[in-house]
């Protein structure tokens, strides 16, 4: 497993030591968990004619030139500190916020280790690569009233390869949580989730442990690992491909423990834990993660008697970009409803 010491070896102590410096730490020298320790401005987005097909085909021009060249909000990587070890994120804020709170959401993303990375990589925006493309399409919540921040977890270069999938990185979303009650200009009353494919697991890992967020959104989410993984045997996931060592080789004890681990990761069967109301997005024709992953996952909480809306686009590809407008009018009137509802 790739805890945070091991981490924190391959990084190396005098570099994590150096960027604490002068932040807040606790009584172990370590720092204080949701600290943003540092920010910078964030590349500019590349030109839409430079995009490949896949990202032209993602936006309309005009969407995503409004959100390339838009200057009311402030687009900032950030360095935060999870349990004792600097990751990289985004926020999307207000350059001039005014007196009144902002709600915020917490964004997290798909994919695994370096792939589907939201920071830049150093490689071009396409269809392995969408940073630019998650950027633009989270500033149309920013651009709807909402601070927005995400996380890139901790697995990233070196480490990338050994991510947990639904481990120890959930601490890195839930410490977002103390990173947005650190800014003056959010409402800590006011918090969402959004998550996208893995990062419905995530979500859903989060909601579990106990996220204090008001209402909840997922989109092409994963909620029964195994089941997926079976339907996917492609992906490598299991066994390992170049973007991940494998399951079966980063969870402690997968031959004797594999069940246990699948099911700690899949809210389906545990409903009952989700406290929260959730907002449940799907393509009937989703070739990454089956539609009956959405299907399952509201008839558990049906079962559970839980508050969930579910809603099954017909055709759309797996973040449904030609829903899009759709799918953001939904996600933010699920959130401001929450709200209103207290």
């Amino acid at each position: 497993m790739a805890n945070r010491r091991e981490v924190m070896k391959i990084m190396g102590m005098t570099a994590i030591a150096g960027l604490y410096c002068g932040y807040p730490t606790t009584s172990l020298g370590q720092p204080t968990d949701g600290q943003i320790m540092n920010s910078k401005p964030w590349p500019p987005l590349p030109g839409f004619n430079s995009l490949d097909d896949f990202g032209r085909n993602y936006f309309p021009r005009g969407v995503y030139e409004e959100a390339r060249t838009q200057e009311e909000f402030d687009l900032l990587e950030i360095t935060y500190a999870s349990d004792g070890l600097p990751v990289r994120g985004l926020l999307i804020k207000p350059n001039a916020p005014g007196t009144g709170k902002w709600p915020a959401i917490i964004f997290n993303r798909g994919g695994n280790g370096d792939l589907g990375r939201i920071t830049d990589s150093g490689q071009p925006c396409c269809r392995v690569n969408t940073s630019c493309l998650d950027v633009a399409d989270l500033y149309q919540f920013a651009k709807a009233g909402f601070v927005v921040i995400a996380s890139d977890y901790r697995y990233q270069g070196v480490t990338a390869k050994r991510d947990e999938w639904g481990g120890v990185e959930v601490d890195d979303v839930l410490n977002l949580v103390p990173a947005l009650k650190s800014l003056d200009y959010v409402d800590p009353e006011r918090l969402y989730m959004l998550g996208l494919s893995r990062g419905g697991t995530e979500t859903y890992l989060a909601i579990k442990r106990g996220v204090p967020i008001k209402a909840a959104a997922v989109i092409g989410g994963v909620t029964d690992v195994k089941a997926w993984v079976d339907t996917r045997p492609e992906m490598g996931i299991v066994d390992g491909n170049e973007y991940i060592d494998g399951f079966a080789n980063i969870w402690p004890d997968y031959e004797h423990r594999a069940e246990q681990q699948y099911r700690a990761r899949s809210a389906v069967y545990w409903a009952d834990q989700i406290n929260v109301p959730v907002l449940i997005l799907h393509s009937r024709t989703d070739r990454l993660v089956p539609v009956t992953q959405a299907l399952r996952m509201a008839q558990a909480l049906q079962e559970k008697g839980k508050v969930y809306s579910l809603h099954i686009y017909d055709r759309d590809g797996h973040p449904l970009p030609q829903n899009r407008g759709d799918r953001d009018r939904m996600i933010v009137d699920w959130f401001n409803r929450a709200s209103q509802i207290g």
